[in-house]
């Protein structure tokens, strides 16, 4: 490659900084997402055999090594594998960018470009799931890894041996560890074609391609042959290629709509998925994390301006061929990444399913060559060329930029979520489920709640059934458990669960509310606040399976240090003091908070309060705050009266109470307050 302009480590480097400025600047602030948890959860408890379990049960048995060194080296914080899978990442982005150097060496500026675009492509959208999908990088960087050495052994005779076995073994160990790029085997032939010297003759270069192809269709052969036949796959294959089964048995009917939707995945993925980067929203200076969003794309675009200006310029002689090839390439490796999900039926348009775009992941270096080449095609060479593709490497650093900030927000709400349930209960009794209003945090769901909660009380012990479950009241039949009280069970991958319906707490997270996390029980029916499936469930919510102490502190490189006492703190410890009846406790707590200058900002987080203030005979404070969340919204009317109701039940008879009563039934009409 001719780039006499830029020093030999300055594309490394511009690409490692290009991957920073995209993926890297939040990663102290990241943490744990979606299938990370059950992995975390999987090795923590058991290893190498729990990995291997896991990997098992979810059809890729061979997977689990690359997680078991990356525990041995990174140990379980957030930080160690976020900066593994942004290594891996950006040793794959390095390893395309050698496979085209060796491909087209006359050619640096338009590698370089293809390259960037690969990079930043903002099609993938998962990578601060760091944990889950440093596998996908490893391997990605394996599959390019094999198709340098191929390329230098068809290029080397007197070498050959030594570059094949680097290359089949490379490719074996991410072929048979996950199924993701398999449809890029087919670009082999290709790919030897167009690095295979152009003057030897057609039928000659042919049958050299074929040869040198031969021991990797051998390997594709038996990885076909394994994953389809051979492979352990207990339960169900989700990864059962039904698409292809479906064309084969009814190709009229399956055929026209396998069109149709690989039409749209092309077009999102060449088009829709840059187009979002230029989303309305995106064109505003707040939040400051967008603002700085701009700026991050800025500083993207000039360092690749900078250096695609520096690498030689493209050669006017051979620019016609390296687009053929470059369409051909680029358009073969788009379809055949996108393949292997439309075998299993898995599209990136298709909305029914959460998290596809990881379909898309292989297509991504296909689609960037493509990208590449059209505007090579369609703009002229110069200025206003280089300008286009900086413009888009820099919207899309943006666009990932942006991303990340969404979870880091993310795991900013799970750490409130997990230290204010340990603050509300500090031990939880065994075989416990808990139901709570949805996934809780963006960018997790009830597999990656269990496997959490499990983490919380019982870090070190996961047996089976586990200890623990959650319950996502939106998509579990709360009612007909409510109905017949009997056994719930449940399973998730290599975790079971299996307890009475009894053994039950109910839980609500709405921060967006300003509210703090609430563990409810019957106590709460009249909280307006509370959504019906939640009310659906409160027959179930049993707080003693609270317990006031805890058997072992959450593991501090998972979840982090205690986060300061805010007002959450103090509500929190202020209910379980009042599950065990301690009131001055709670009178303590309300006073220090307020000392601090901490106050709630939603009305029901006082009424705990309400009961304390009277049952220490403070009954002025009482109802000052029986006015303090009534006025001005009277949404808590019904639950303001059954708070007072239960002062009348459960406080004996005195002066103060019964001009507390009497005041109260003023000012909030209950009708019915003094009856029994």
């Amino acid at each position: 490659m001719n780039a006499s302009r830029l020093r030999p480590l300055a594309i490394p480097a511009l690409l490692l900084a290009i991957c920073v400025l995209a993926f890297g600047l939040q990663t102290p602030w990241l943490g744990f997402y979606l299938d990370d948890w059950i992995i975390l959860a999987a090795d923590h408890s058991g290893g190498a055999l729990r990995l291997l379990e896991y990997a098992w049960r979810g059809n890729r048995p061979l997977i689990f090594w690359t997680w078991w060194v990356g525990f041995r080296i990174l140990g379980e914080a957030p930080l160690g594998w976020q900066l593994w899978a942004l290594f891996w990442r950006w040793l794959t982005v390095l390893a395309a960018w050698k496979t085209l150097a060796m491909l087209w060496p006359e050619h640096p500026r338009r590698n370089l470009g293809a390259v960037l675009l690969f990079a930043v492509y903002p099609l993938f959208m998962q990578q601060p799931s760091a944990l889950t999908f440093s596998f996908h990088w490893i391997c990605f960087f394996l599959y390019f890894l094999s198709l340098i050495a191929m390329i230098h052994a068809a290029r080397n005779p007197a070498r050959y041996p030594g570059w094949s076995v680097l290359a089949i073994l490379a490719d074996a160990a991410q072929l048979f560890s996950q199924e993701f790029f398999v449809g890029l085997e087919l670009l082999r032939p290709l790919i030897l074609f167009i690095a295979l010297d152009h003057a030897t003759p057609l039928a000659q270069k042919i049958r050299r391609v074929f040869l040198h192809w031969l021991p990797y269709l051998g390997l594709l052969a038996g990885f076909l042959l394994w994953r389809l036949r051979f492979m352990p796959t207990p339960g169900t294959d989700r990864n059962t290629p039904v698409l292809l089964l479906n064309l084969l048995h009814s190709p009229l009917q399956t055929l026209p709509d396998l069109i149709t939707r690989m039409m749209q995945d092309v077009v999102d993925g060449m088009v829709g998925v840059w187009a979002r980067t230029l989303e309305p929203s995106a064109f505003s200076l707040q939040p400051l994390s967008n603002g700085l969003a701009w700026l991050i794309a800025l500083a993207a675009l000039i360092m690749a301006w900078v250096a695609l200006r520096r690498v030689s310029p493209p050669q006017a002689s051979p620019a016609n061929r390296w687009r053929r090839e470059a369409l051909v390439l680029g358009g073969v490796a788009l379809l055949a990444g996108f393949a292997p999900g439309w075998s299993i039926g898995r599209f990136i348009t298709d909305t029914t399913f959460l998290y596809n775009d990881r379909f898309g992941l292989a297509a991504m270096f296909g689609g960037a060559i493509l990208l590449s080449a059209f505007i090579d095609w369609l703009i002229r060479p110069g200025r206003p060329q280089l300008l286009v593709l900086c413009l888009l490497v820099g919207l899309a650093t943006g666009q990932h930029a942006r991303n990340a900030t969404l979870y880091r927000w993310s795991w900013e709400e799970q750490r409130r979520l997990f230290w204010q349930l340990k603050w509300r209960a500090p031990g939880l009794e065994p075989y416990t489920a808990l139901y709570g209003n949805g996934a809780l945090v963006a960018y997790m769901g009830s597999w990656a709640n269990i496997s959490a909660i499990n983490l919380l009380y019982s870090p070190d012990v996961l047996p089976s059934p586990a200890y623990y479950w959650y319950f996502d009241v939106y998509r579990y039949n709360v009612e007909a458990v409510v109905e017949q009280h009997g056994q719930v069970a449940d399973e998730k991958n290599f975790l079971t669960f299996s307890a009475p319906a009894t053994q039950s707490v109910v839980m609500v997270d709405q921060p967006e509310m300003d509210q703090c996390l609430w563990i409810v029980s019957e106590a709460d029916r009249h909280n307006p606040y509370l959504e019906k499936a939640i009310l659906t469930a409160l027959p179930l919510s049993d707080l003693s399976r609270i317990l006031p102490t805890e058997s072992s502190p959450p593991p501090g490189a998972i979840y982090g240090p205690e986060p300061p006492h805010t007002w959450c703190f103090y509500y929190q410890k202020a209910r379980l003091a009042e599950q065990m009846g301690d009131w001055e406790q709670m009178m303590r707590l309300w006073e220090q908070a307020q000392a601090e200058g901490f106050h709630p900002r939603s009305e029901p987080e006082l009424v705990p309060f309400i009961l304390a203030a009277a049952h220490t005979g403070q009954w002025e404070t009482a109802l000052q705050l029986s006015d303090r969340a009534y006025y001005p919204t009277y949404v808590m009317h019904d639950y303001l009266c059954t708070t007072w109701r239960r002062i009348r039940d459960e406080i004996p008879p005195s002066a103060g109470r019964q001009e507390a009563l009497s005041q109260a039934h003023r000012e909030l009409d209950c009708g019915q307050i003094f009856q029994p």
